[in-house]
């Protein structure tokens, strides 16, 4: 055999410390240190061999790390000047140092020296099934130990109970304790390989969620977790069967699986329609007869620079649209994409925003159908954001909606209001209308909050009407109610807004404190030339007068439907044929004048 040459050694070394490391850094050990089921053996190997010293440490490129130790304090790392398991793991089998004061290797070392030094050292290295040693087991002591074969056999078998544990460990952080499949870091890492690789065949990421939302959180609640995890586990039984075994089934969310195929986009558009038609066919289960709410996304994706983590996230993406939408799958769209991740990019600019006069109010007028009086305004919180521009209100304000930021949002607009209302002269008999959310009632009191702003500003509550969006959530909760009833009591009207979709419904309204009812646009839109559009809104208007409601008609374009809607008996309306939205000082400008024209631009 050819002797290396001294360059060849080295580079040589260096290969194999870089597997080495490699090997360590795989198992993510450094998220199990001081684990208690490590902290018991090193008990036990102390308690073994009489030691008043014992550590289980790994060794990374410059430090030893401390798994457990008994009867010692380093903190969590070392230096690997001063480490005796440096050189374990160089070696065949346990390495013992007799006496480390007469060892050169050894001698300057800070446990060495002193009252009490530590003399005395045997370890065995920790090695994987592929013959790396990544750290050791160890035992120190002030005196010397004369081990026999038995005891370094001992000492070894510890080393291998170690590395058992450090690999059922590894293995339950890669493996949903739930379904047993691979979770998602085990998935993240096969995609991440399956990218890298030098293979232009194309593949599809799919996505699967098991059960709608709604209904495994009313599962749980009601049945308690087995059932809901039994479902999962059926449910990864019957995907795993129409993909076949030879396909790699994984568990990335809670309710959620995830495979890749090599497929292309031909294949792909007729899978998936496949796919989730097989898992919705059948009931889960005898004890839970219904037929599952599967939904799937499929993302197309090559070998390239993305990362399996946004490719992931894209595949989530797609899934997210078919639960949105209502659809059993859906496909990924990259513009569409990018829209929903602008609409989060955004959220951090709202504070912001609201300070340096990004975000303002227009002000659409709304008129009496009786005599044509000017009788108030609904404020539109719209958004010019100094990177993006303008940002219909359509994009942001489901968001804004859903965060923390919607009671700013909302603060912002009432004092805004409030404080035109009262350095502009803002007529008594009119009205300001304010938006609100469901969100803005909970947490505090709407009606404290209006109160405190009007009475710092010397303005009459009355001359403000609180718009809502009817919905479960204002039928379910009796503080909503109540602070309802509150706004209502200082004098400011309460409208129901877009009543006709949703849960419109007569019945209930009685239960709430509102005196103005406000028909959706998609009502009054052709009803002109719909008659069914005309019964409904007649009827509608009809009832609302008899109850005692005062009706407001939305998205009036055009002279004919104004005329209709006078006919039916609709008191109010709003709309492009009678006003455009108008700009924050010219509104208040025409307010004080009581002069709009028919059609503001």
């Amino acid at each position: 055999m050819k002797k290396l040459t001294t360059v060849e050694q080295m580079l040589l070394r260096d290969r194999e410390e870089e597997e080495r490391l490699a090997a360590l850094h795989a198992f993510d050990l450094m998220d199990v240190a001081r684990d208690e089921s490590f902290e018991r053996v090193c008990r036990l190997v102390a308690s073994r061999f009489q030691a008043p010293v014992a550590i289980v440490s790994l060794i990374d490129k410059d430090r030893q790390w401390f798994l457990a130790t008994t009867g010692f304090s380093a903190g969590e790392a070392l230096e690997l000047e001063s480490s005796f398991c440096a050189h374990t793991i160089r070696q065949n089998g346990v390495f013992v140092v007799d006496n480390a004061r007469l060892d050169p290797r050894f001698a300057d070392f800070p446990v060495v020296k002193g009252e009490g030094a530590l003399t005395f050292y045997a370890g065995a290295p920790l090695c994987t099934e592929s013959g790396y040693a990544i750290g050791s087991v160890c035992i120190l002591d002030t005196v010397p130990h004369r081990l026999t074969p038995d005891d370094q056999t001992a000492l070894e078998d510890f080393a291998a109970l170690i590395m058992q544990l450090i690999g059922r460990q590894h293995l339950l952080k890669r493996v949903d304790a739930v379904s047993g499949l691979p979770n998602r870091t085990q998935f993240l890492s096969d995609l991440q390989g399956l990218i890298q690789a030098d293979d232009s065949r194309k593949r599809v990421l799919v996505t699967v969620d098991a059960l709608d939302t709604d209904w495994a959180h009313r599962l749980t609640v009601a049945e308690g977790m087995l059932p809901f995890e039994a479902v999962l586990r059926d449910m990864a039984s019957r995907i795993q069967a129409f993909i076949g075994t030879g396909i790699k089934l994984y568990h990335v969310m809670v309710k959620g699986f995830a495979f890749t195929m090599q497929m292309d986009a031909d294949e792909a558009r007729g899978f998936l329609p496949r796919l989730v038609d097989w898992l919705r066919r059948a009931p889960i289960s005898e004890k839970l007869p219904m037929v599952p709410t599967v939904c799937a996304g499929l993302l197309e994706f090559e070998s390239g620079p993305e990362t399996a983590r946004e490719l992931l996230r894209k595949g989530l993406f797609a899934l997210e649209t078919a639960r949105q939408k209502g659809q059993p799958y859906a496909y990924y769209n990259h513009q569409d994409d990018v829209v929903f991740r602008r609409l989060f990019s955004l959220l951090p600019d709202i504070s912001s925003a609201l300070k340096c006069d990004e975000v303002f109010l227009v002000y659409q007028p709304r008129f009496s159908l009786r005599d044509g009086a000017h009788v108030s305004a609904e404020a539109l919180i719209r958004w010019n954001h100094r990177q993006h521009g303008f940002i219909s209100p359509a994009e942001f304000i489901p968001i804004v909606e859903k965060s923390s930021l919607i009671h700013s949002v909302t603060d912002w607009v009432v004092e805004r209001v409030v404080t035109l209302i009262a350095s502009t002269g803002y007529a008594r008999d009119k009205k300001i209308s304010l938006n609100f959310s469901s969100r803005d009632f909970y947490g505090r009191n709407v009606a404290d909050v209006i109160a405190q702003r009007c009475a710092f500003h010397g303005v009459d509550p009355a001359m403000l009407e609180v718009e809502i969006t009817e919905g479960e959530w204002l039928r379910s909760s009796a503080g909503v109610i109540e602070q309802l009833q509150q706004l209502r009591n200082m004098g400011i009207d309460v409208a129901i807004d877009d009543f006709g979709t949703g849960y419109s419904n007569f019945a209930y309204l009685h239960k709430i404190p509102a005196n103005i009812l406000k028909l959706d646009q998609s009502m009054i839109f052709d009803l002109e030339h719909s008659a069914q559009h005309q019964r409904v809104a007649k009827s509608i208007l009809g009832v609302a007068r008899d109850l005692g409601y005062r009706t407001v008609a939305e998205g009036v374009e055009s002279f004919g439907c104004l005329e209709i809607l006078k006919h039916f008996g609709c008191d109010e309306a709003q709309g492009y044929f009678l006003s455009r939205p108008i700009e924050e000082a010219r509104y208040f400008q025409q307010a004080a004048q009581d002069r709009f024209p028919l059609k503001a631009g």
